[in-house]
């Protein structure tokens, strides 16, 4: 006899939904927390008069389902990642260069996804939007720009993504930031980097973003397998979609994130147990200056934020079928949200605005104001200074969705301010990439390098 208390837990991309994975090799195991794993089964409780007293009611036992939740801290590129050798979205020296939290949450924030053909495609991160390394790369910049060698190296970067310069003899200040603009060899960033490069030996680094598309509708259903030490210990939750993806950037804090995924049948398969190591990957660093961490509201930095989140959400429509395997024959996902929530303290220094949004002395509190005349809001969050520990969020025209609460914090006046992505059209290029292929104009992004 064998407990389960060691556990693996493994995904496969499905070809489609109602059609579970059962290829072995295909599956991949996260280094993630024990998951999280709620069984549900449609039950129909009708009082038949049994002729005993007290004799239980029938029961009608319908259609399986489910939630599986698992959370991790982020992941960078993998261990030993050399980034001259191997780009994200590429040929691997070892492990796929890409982690498996980002292939996951690129699929569910739809991404590029109908540029994945197989699960091959899905881990190497064919949906996500990728750069490549160019050595001496960089002919000059400013802390706002990066003026590329010529048009080799700037094609090689698509506007909405993360660009990465560094030199090879100060690789410890990398330049890190949004491409909002691309002109003439000129990416100018969303808003100025922490580091300023200028160097036209400074290299550029490979990227990768996960992005909010209208790709979310091609989103590929996964089959995980929770496995414990022995063959015969694992469940298979079957046809899962991601409903909610939270993330965390806290000051001095590793940040995680969180996946719920829903799934729609599930059953025990006593053949494919057994537990598995997840490759390795590097670890991102906790947010603080020393690895060039910093976050901006509305392009400046922004110290005193706290309980920093930021979260991926939307809503599962089902189509019941009476043929489908389990009366489900397709989900669409509708709906989806990108939100960001922090604490932040008043500041003598804030600013206060009349009706009309011009500034004063005597009006509302500049997120007050925000949220009545529905001015956008931009957030971004950066910390990295190794190459394949770089990570970043964007939300380039946010809205303040909820009043803005003031609460004591250490008995100082705080405000909780909630969030949402908005439209947003301000970027430009002057190469190919579209919306199509590219997160140009994205409303959400979160990014390695």
């Amino acid at each position: 006899m064998s407990s389960w208390s060691d556990h693996s837990l493994k995904f496969a991309m499905q070809s489609a939904f109602g059609t579970p994975n059962t290829t072995d090799a295909d599956f991949v195991a996260i280094d993630a927390e024990v998951p999280k794993v709620s069984f549900e089964t449609q039950i129909t409780e009708i009082e038949t008069m049994t002729g005993i007293v007290g004799a239980s009611p029938r029961r009608m036992v319908g259609s399986r389902r489910g939630k599986l939740t698992f959370k991790l801290p982020l992941e960078g590129y993998v261990e030993g990642y050399d980034p001259t050798a191997e780009n994200p979205g590429g040929t691997p020296v070892g492990g796929e260069v890409v982690p498996l939290w980002q292939v996951l949450a690129g699929n569910a924030m739809g991404s590029n996804n109908s540029a994945i053909a197989s699960m091959a495609n899905f881990i190497r991160g064919l949906g996500l939007s990728t750069s490549e390394y160019t050595a001496g790369g960089m002919a000059s910049g400013t802390a706002s720009s990066i003026v590329c060698d010529n048009a080799t190296a700037s094609d090689k970067v698509d506007v909405g993504q993360l660009v990465v310069a560094a030199t090879a003899a100060d690789p410890l200040t990398p330049q890190i930031g949004f491409v909002k603009t691309k002109a003439t060899q000129t990416l100018t960033l969303f808003e100025a980097a922490k580091n300023n490069v200028n160097d036209a030996a400074a290299n550029l680094y490979g990227t990768s973003t996960a992005y909010m598309s209208d790709e979310v509708s091609s989103v590929h259903p996964v089959t995980f397998r929770w496995t414990g030490p022995n063959v015969a210990l694992c469940y298979e939750p079957l046809d899962a979609i991601c409903e909610n993806i939270k993330g965390t950037w806290n000051v001095g804090e590793v940040p995680t994130v969180e996946f719920t995924y829903a799934f729609y049948d599930y059953r025990v398969n006593k053949l494919d147990g057994g537990l598995t190591v997840p490759t390795s990957y590097n670890e991102i660093p906790q947010i603080i200056g020393s690895v060039s961490g910093f976050a901006t509201i509305n392009g400046s930095q922004k110290c005193s934020l706290e309980s920093c989140t930021w979260e991926w959400s939307a809503t599962l429509r089902e189509t019941k079928c009476h043929g489908a395997e389990n009366g489900v024959s397709a989900v669409s996902v509708i709906k989806p949200r990108f939100k960001a929530g922090f604490s932040v303290l008043h500041d003598t220094t804030d600013a206060v605005f009349d009706a009309a949004g011009s500034a004063a002395n005597v009006g509302q509190h500049v997120y007050q104001s925000a949220l009545e005349l529905g001015t956008r809001v931009s957030i971004g969050a950066y910390v990295g200074t190794q190459y394949g520990k770089i990570w970043s969020m964007l939300i380039p025209s946010a809205q303040i969705v909820a009043v803005p609460q003031v609460t004591l914090r250490d008995d100082e006046v705080a405000y909780t301010v909630e969030l949402e992505a908005g439209s947003y059209t301000a970027d430009s290029t002057d190469t190919a990439e579209t919306t199509a292929n590219s997160p140009i104009d994205s409303i959400a992004r979160i990014s390695l390098g």
